[in-house]
This record gives C-alpha cells, sequence and structure tokens, in this order.
C-alpha cells in the first residue's frame, strides 16, 4: 500500500510523539511513586522527632515557669511582711513621741465597746481584766493622751484596704487601742460586733505578738496566731515596741492581716490539685491549702519525713535555695517548686501533680500525631491527583498532537499539490504561444522541459521547507511561552489566598491585592490562622520580575509557612525567618533575594509579634488618634543570600479598631512619565488624608487610585501588592 506525503508525514509526527509521551509518561509514574513512599517516610519522622523534642522542651518550659511562680508568689507574700514592719516601725515612732511628750497634746477619748458602738476602721479602746475597775487618775491620763494615735492608726489601715485587717496599740499597763478593718470596703461605715472574749478577756501583754516584739525589742514579723474569738482565722503581721521619755519599754504597736486572704491572693491561679504550703525558720509547716496529712512530720520538722526526696526538698528550702525538684508525697509524685522568704527567713513551697505537667506533652504528642496523619492522608490525595494528572495531560497533548498534525501534513502536502499544478500550467504554456519574458520568470536554462520542471520543483520545495520550519519553530516557540505565561499566571493566582474571612468571631478583618508588570511576578502576601488565637501574615517582594522571581517567590512562601508553624511557639518569629532564611540560602546559585514583613498577631491581647526582613516599613494606623505614622522597623538582612544571620523579632499591642498596611516597593517607587518615583512621603500623606475607618477593600482601592493619579499613563514598572489588616478585638 502507498503512502502519499500528508500521509508519511501525519505517521511520523504521531508516531514520535506518541513514544515521548509514553515514555515521559512511566518516568513521572515511577518517579511519583519513589516521592510518595520518601514522603510518607519523611513526615512520620518528622512527626516522631518533634513530639520527642516538644514534650522535653515543654516539661522544661513548664518547670521553669513553675520556678519563677514560686519565687513572684514568696516574694509577695514577702513584700506583704515587709510592707507591715515598715508601717509598724512608724507607728512605733509616732507612739513613742506621743508618750514622751504628753504636754503638746490634748486628752480625747475613744469609744468603748462595752457601752458605744464602733464603726469599721473606727479605734476603740479596750481594758484588761485586771485595771478595768481600777484606773487611776494617772492612768487615765495616760490613756487620754494615747488616743491622740487614733488618726494614725486609721490612715495607717486604710492601706490594707481588700483585706481583714487590725492596727493597735497595747500598753505594759494594760490598755489596749485596736482599730479594725472587718468590712474590706472602707466605705462601708457598720457596726463592729465584738465577742465577750475580747472586751471582757482579753490582755494585750498576754498576746503573741506583744510577747515576741518586748522579748526581741525591735520590730518582728509574727508567727501565724488566733485571735481571741473563737473559730477565729490565722493572722500574720508584724508588731514594735514603743518607749516612754525615760526609753524604758512602755508597750507594743502592731499589725495583723487575716493570712488566708493573702494566700488566697496568691493561690488564686493555681489548679485544684495543686497545694502550696510555707516553712518557717524550724523545718515545720506553718501553712498550707490542702489537708495533706503528708506534710504532717512527727517533731514538726519536715526535714525528719520518711519521704527521702521531700526532707531532701525541705533541707534545701531551710537553706535558703530556690528550685524545682521532683519528690513523692505520699506515694504520688510530684514536681516541688520552692523560694525562699527573705523578710520572713520562711520559705514558700507549691507541689503540683506529675501527672497533670505530663497530660500537656501527652496532648502535645497526641497533636503532632494527628497533624501527621493529615499530612499523610494529604499527601496520598495529592499523589491520587497527580495520576490522574499524568494519565491526563499525556491523552490531552496527544490529541492536540495528533490535530496539529493533521493540520500540519495538510499544510506541508498543499504548497505541492498548488506546485505540481503550477508546473502542468507552465508545461501547457511551453506548448503554445510563451513569451521569452514569461519564458525567464520559469529560469529555463536548457531544452529538456521535464529537468527544468524537477529543477523548479526541487528549489520550490528546498524554499518552501526552509520557510515551513521557521514557520514551525516560531510558531511552536511562542505558543510554549504563551502556554507556560498563562499556567504561570494561573498557578501564581491560585496560591495567593482570596478568601478573606481567616476568623470566625471576626476580631482581625483582612483584604489584600496583587498586580504582577508582567504575567507573573515575585511579590506575593499570605495569611492563615494558627490554633485558636493568632494569625499568621506574610508580605514579601523577590529580587527581579517573571518566572524566576515567581519561582522563588513559591519557595520562599512555603518555607516562611512551614517554619512558622513548626517553630514560633517553641522559639519565637525571629528563629522561624532565621530558619526560613537558612533554607533559602542552600543551591541559591542565581543569589536571588526576598524582602519579607512576617507577623504574628495574637487574636485574645492584641499583641502584634513581627520580624521585618528588609522590606519597607508597613504604616500603622492608630484608631484611638486617628492617624497613621510607618512602623518602627529594625532593619534586619533580606532572604536567600547569606545564611547565618540573625534576625531580630519586634512587639507592639492593637488596640481595638487600629490597622496596619503592608505594601512592597512597587507602590513608593511606581514611576510616571517623568521617571518620577510616588515615594514614602506621599503615602504617608494620602493615608493621614483619606478616612482610614472604611472597609478595607474601599481602603485599599482608594490607595491604589492615588498611585494610579502619580503614575498617569506610564507602564508598570514593578509588581505592586497591597495588604491591611484591622484589629477589631474580642468581646
Amino acid at each position: 500500500m502507498k503512502l502519499n506525503i500528508r500521509e508519511k508525514v501525519l505517521i511520523l509526527v504521531l508516531g514520535m510523539g506518541l513514544i515521548t509521551f509514553l515514555a515521559l509518561g512511566i518516568c513521572s509514574y515511577l518517579g511519583s511513586r519513589v516521592v510518595q513512599k520518601d514522603m510518607q517516610t519523611m513526615s512520620a519522622e518528622l512527626g516522631k522527632k518533634s513530639a520527642e523534642f516538644t514534650d522535653e522542651l515543654l516539661i522544661s518550659q513548664l518547670k521553669e515557669t513553675l520556678g519563677e511562680l514560686a519565687v513572684a508568689k514568696a516574694q509577695f507574700i514577702d513584700r506583704q511582711m515587709s510592707t507591715a514592719r515598715e508601717d509598724v516601725i512608724i507607728l512605733s515612732e509616732a507612739m513613742s513621741y506621743i508618750i514622751s511628750h504628753p504636754n503638746n497634746y490634748a486628752p480625747k477619748t475613744l469609744p468603748d465597746p462595752r457601752t458605744d458602738p464602733v464603726h469599721n476602721a473606727e479605734p476603740y479602746i479596750i481594758y484588761a481584766p485586771d485595771i478595768r475597775d481600777n484606773l487611776t487618775p494617772e492612768l487615765k491620763n495616760e490613756i487620754a493622751v494615747a488616743s491622740n494615735i487614733k488618726e494614725i492608726l486609721s490612715e495607717t489601715l486604710k492601706t490594707y484596704e481588700g483585706y481583714h485587717a487590725t492596727t493597735f496599740v497595747g500598753s505594759k499597763n494594760g490598755w489596749h487601742i485596736g482599730c479594725r478593718l472587718v468590712d474590706t470596703d472602707l466605705s462601708e461605715n457598720k457596726p463592729i460586733s465584738f465577742s465577750n472574749d475580747r472586751i471582757y478577756e482579753f490582755d494585750p501583754r498576754k498576746r503573741p505578738w506583744f510577747i515576741q516584739a518586748e522579748k526581741a525589742g525591735m520590730p518582728v514579723i509574727s508567727e501565724l496566731y488566733r485571735t481571741v474569738e473563737a473559730n477565729s482565722s490565722r493572722q500574720l503581721g508584724a508588731s514594735a515596741p514603743f518607749y516612754d521619755a525615760s526609753g524604758n519599754f512602755a508597750g507594743v504597736v502592731g499589725i495583723d492581716i487575716a493570712s488566708d486572704e493573702i494566700y488566697d491572693l496568691v493561690n488564686a491561679t493555681i489548679d485544684s490539685d495543686d497545694c502550696s504550703f510555707i516553712l518557717n525558720q524550724h523545718g515545720e509547716v506553718i501553712f498550707v491549702t490542702h489537708n495533706y496529712s503528708a506534710l504532717s512530720v512527727e517533731g514538726g520538722d519536715l526535714r525528719l519525713s520518711s519521704e527521702k526526696s521531700l526532707a531532701h526538698a525541705a533541707t534545701m528550702m531551710l537553706g535558703g535555695e530556690s528550685g524545682v525538684l521532683s519528690v513523692t508525697v505520699a506515694g504520688e509524685n510530684f514536681y516541688l517548686a520552692f523560694a525562699p522568704m527573705s523578710e520572713t527567713k520562711w520559705s514558700f513551697g507549691q507541689l503540683v501533680p506529675e501527672a497533670q505537667v505530663l497530660s500537656f506533652s501527652k496532648n502535645t504528642r497526641d497533636y503532632f500525631v494527628k497533624e501527621v496523619k493529615t499530612l499523610q492522608n494529604q499527601l496520598d490525595e495529592e499523589y491520587s491527583y497527580m495520576k490522574w494528572l499524568i494519565v491526563g495531560i499525556p491523552a490531552a497533548l496527544l490529541m492536540i498532537l495528533f490535530l496539529s498534525g493533521i493540520k500540519l501534513s495538510q499544510r506541508f502536502a498543499k504548497p505541492i499539490h498548488e506546485l505540481s499544478d503550477g508546473v502542468r500550467e507552465i508545461t501547457a504554456l511551453i506548448g503554445e504561444n510563451f513569451t521569452e519574458k514569461t519564458f525567464k520568470k520559469l529560469d529555463i536554462k536548457t531544452g529538456d522541459e521535464i529537468e527544468e520542471l524537477a529543477d523548479d520543483f526541487n528549489k520550490m520545495t528546498d524554499n518552501l521547507k526552509a520557510q515551513m520550519l521557521n514557520l514551525e519553530k516560531e510558531t511552536a516557540e511562542k505558543q510554549r511561552i504563551a502556554t507556560g505565561l498563562d499556567v504561570a499566571t494561573e498557578i501564581q493566582a491560585g496560591m495567593l489566598p482570596k478568601d478573606f474571612s481567616v476568623d470566625e468571631s471576626e476580631r482581625i478583618s483582612l483584604f489584600a491585592t496583587m498586580t504582577p508588570a508582567k504575567e507573573v511576578g515575585g511579590d506575593f502576601y499570605d495569611f492563615y490562622k494558627f490554633g485558636e488565637n493568632h494569625v499568621v501574615i506574610t508580605v514579601a517582594d523577590v529580587s527581579g520580575k517573571g518566572i524566576p522571581a515567581a519561582m522563588f517567590m513559591v519557595s520562599a512562601k512555603n518555607m516562611l509557612n512551614n517554619f512558622a508553624m513548626t517553630l514560633y511557639q517553641s522559639d519565637g518569629l525571629a528563629a522561624a525567618v532565621e530558619a526560613a532564611n537558612e533554607k533559602l540560602c542552600a543551591n541559591n546559585d542565581a543569589m536571588m533575594f526576598v524582602t519579607a514583613f512576617v507577623g504574628v498577631l495574637d487574636l485574645q491581647t492584641g499583641e502584634f509579634t513581627f520580624v521585618n526582613a528588609g522590606h519597607n516599613p508597613p504604616v500603622l494606623y492608630r484608631a484611638e488618634k486617628n492617624s497613621c505614622e510607618f512602623l518602627d522597623v529594625k532593619k534586619n538582612f533580606v532572604l536567600g543570600p547569606m545564611d547565618g544571620i540573625p534576625f531580630v523579632e519586634q512587639k507592639i499591642s492593637f488596640k481595638r479598631g487600629d490597622l496596619l498596611f503592608v505594601y512592597t516597593d512597587g507602590v513608593t517607587e511606581a514611576l510616571n512619565v517623568k521617571n518620577e518615583e510616588y515615594l514614602p512621603d506621599r503615602l504617608i500623606k494620602f493615608m493621614n488624608s483619606t478616612d482610614c475607618r472604611v472597609d478595607l477593600q474601599t481602603l485599599l482601592k482608594n490607595i491604589r487610585a492615588d498611585v494610579a493619579d502619580h503614575v498617569g499613563e506610564a507602564e508598570q514598572s514593578d509588581d505592586i501588592t497591597l495588604f491591611a489588616f484591622r484589629y477589631n478585638g474580642h468581646d
């Protein structure tokens, strides 16, 4: 069977195309299977290593946090005691002066709870049983002069608003002046009820605070004691002696506070399973938040506990040390965080069940396992999609090749048929009245008409082949470039997020646009929610334009996204950017670089952490001031050309209505027909002149319009990216 030229060309094109597509399809399929297997292995290993590392880091950080909390709580109680001691020194000096200079003061009287009503924060007088009915004129005069201390007692008591507290003076002669804050609100001037024990049996000289201060001869911090009322709370405070004009001991002044209220404030944030306690300088547990019988030791000294780890910890506590130790209490494992209390010479401790700490690491490990499983499922889905692409794309291209082959063979054969017809016509003319001029056009050099026809046919065929080949190459090249650019444009547009509703609670509003200078560009923006309360935003500009910049853009976007997700919570945003830079530097032989602004917004608190890697400073709008200014950014180096470079992260706080506008240099360097740039000054001027409270889409449209007014009819010289978000706060 003979084939004509058209059929031969068609078979040749289709045969070569089919062989090429089959070879590429087989290689692609086998390669994708290898990649799938490697990715599954790598993802599983990465999840395991990440979980182990996070376990160790989380437990270390929790222990460090427990230690810091113990120090803070110990310092809090110490500050309360220090304040009380300073106040009693002032009371002591005031009382000593009053007693030593009786002529400087007019006699005053105070209400007696036996017969007079006493109100909240009002000074009163109580007499010991042995002097109640035997008040001599000298003692009456002493009490009347001493009653001038009442204003000082009241004013001192005001500094303890919020506590059930008492300021008082106890004389060696048996009288007692007190001022009690029973209702913690000073504005409530309610009467105070007194027990019979306090009115009729109270003797200040027998109270622990009086005995301690008299014995010490100096200001002291009292150990816990109870008031004379039944079922009263334990008191914690300070006392100091005062003296008469001859320097002789005259009595004791003091301040006491209900200790349970101090401890309630200290332990307001601890878990119900936690236990806080205090050791005095003798190793005795003088306060504990739970009824832990294991902390009760025969002899009272916790250093004698049968639990060796607990006894060792108590020894360190009494040695003035601080830290976090693993201890065993009643057969259960705990972490004990402890810190010294320098003012009282006591030590504060907090027990946290080990199981409670380990539960955090278990949750983290489960999270990593779940994420790895999700990643593997995603890889399987993408691999299934790729299999269809491997089959579908060659089939589609083969169909295109078949249709193109038919068309090409037709175009190739048609000139031959036309040339054959032309030769026939020339042969017919030669046999007729053909002029010399016409004969010269045929360029006949011999008398053999067939030879002349063959020569002319060969020349025309050669010329036709040359023209067709050139046309085919040019057409194919243009088609390849156009197709590549169209696909690249669609891919790049698809990589930029279009759904700006990133938070269901609408605590943040976002909007962004990207206009490339060519079919594809090097600018990009990205945002995604991280956990329940964090949103990560990225705006970047790759050096150069076109496909090389777009390819580097894809790599930079993926690196910043991956490392922000894996490193931010553990090592901070700067570490994530440094890791992305290290990865971009590898195999960057073209020395391309990217400027980037990366930030993480805490939707709950409004705290915004950011790293600026050589990018233009964003514009910060403060709703409270209704004004804009450039954000103060550190000048970190760009990403990509050099590894081993540290990056500095910064933090600012957003309030409701505050806005951040991030852009690329395509805005400030936009050129008009006179080659004049738009410049940052014009941008900030426009931002302060426009209404920044409008919706973000309108705001970006207004900014883009102002840039367009500046550019006029000039061609866009660089990619332009606009990105803005507004913090709406939370209810």
